[in-house]
């Protein structure tokens, strides 16, 4: 998921979860962060994360790469809960399906809101300090994904890890020793990360230059387009969550 696929699709996007409030919008991943905080078993996250996505297909937005993007955690996520295994696989599930969720809600937000939306209010509510670094850490998250993604074609022209010289390449491709690829792979992220620091300031020297002075200003959209919306998204919401703390107060044990 690169930034200006998720620029493009928060922007250009005219279905009705587009057309509908950020306030209104902002159930979503409220939806996601509240199962996950109650949900003890992996059935109400799998069945989340499927509402989810059907609303994903409703507003036309990229299923294909909002999937890859909630996987996306699952290795990380997935050291921490195999740390909590006790002989119960249901346990490393609960943990790995409240990571996609969490994502996945907040895919939908982002890809249906523009930046200047999405980051209007914290920047007014929050200290200085507090909405400058959201704003620069929220391109940044972006921006050294792009980094990385690069960094993977040049890997891939190289020869990809190989132990031999690769074929099929129109330069001397001898790729990269599995052996090597820790020292690599730091190097590379180490590079990244710096990278993503300067772009970061570079984008901050932009909006200053363009007249931000720590306040971002939410898009002049026609209130005709608006969609109302807050009975779908908060209705939907608080039913899920009643559901899920239902099923969690009641103690079914939906995966047994």
């Amino acid at each position: 998921m690169r930034l200006p696929s998720v620029d493009h699709s928060a922007t250009s996007g005219s279905s009705w979860l587009h057309r509908a409030s950020i306030s209104d919008k902002v159930s979503l991943p409220l939806t996601g962060f509240g199962v996950a905080a109650i949900s003890a078993s992996p059935v109400p996250l799998v069945s989340v994360y499927a509402v989810l996505m059907i609303v994903a297909w409703s507003a036309s937005l990229p299923l294909a790469r909002i999937v890859m993007a909630t996987i996306l955690p699952v290795p990380m996520v997935g050291l921490y809960a195999l740390s909590h295994w006790q002989s119960d696989w249901s346990v490393i599930a609960v943990i790995l399906a409240k990571g996609m969720v969490t994502v996945e809600a907040s895919l939908l937000l982002m890809l249906t809101t523009p930046a200047p939306d999405l980051l209007a209010g914290p920047t007014r509510w929050l200290p200085a300090i507090l909405s400058q670094s959201l704003v620069l850490t929220y391109r940044a998250v972006f921006t050294l994904w792009d980094r990385l993604a690069s960094v993977q074609r040049a890997i891939q022209v190289r020869g990809g890890i190989r132990h031999r010289r690769a074929h099929g390449f129109p330069w001397e491709a001898y790729g990269t020793p599995l052996l090597r690829l820790p020292q690599v792979g730091g190097i590379i992220v180490g590079m990244a990360v710096i990278r993503a620091i300067d772009l970061s300031a570079s984008y901050e020297d932009a909006l200053r230059l363009r007249g931000y002075r720590g306040l971002m200003h939410p898009t002049r959209r026609d209130g005709a387009r608006r969609f109302p919306a807050a009975f779908i998204l908060w209705g939907g919401c608080a039913s899920i969550v009643g559901i899920a703390a239902a099923v969690r107060l009641m103690g079914w044990d939906l995966a047994g």
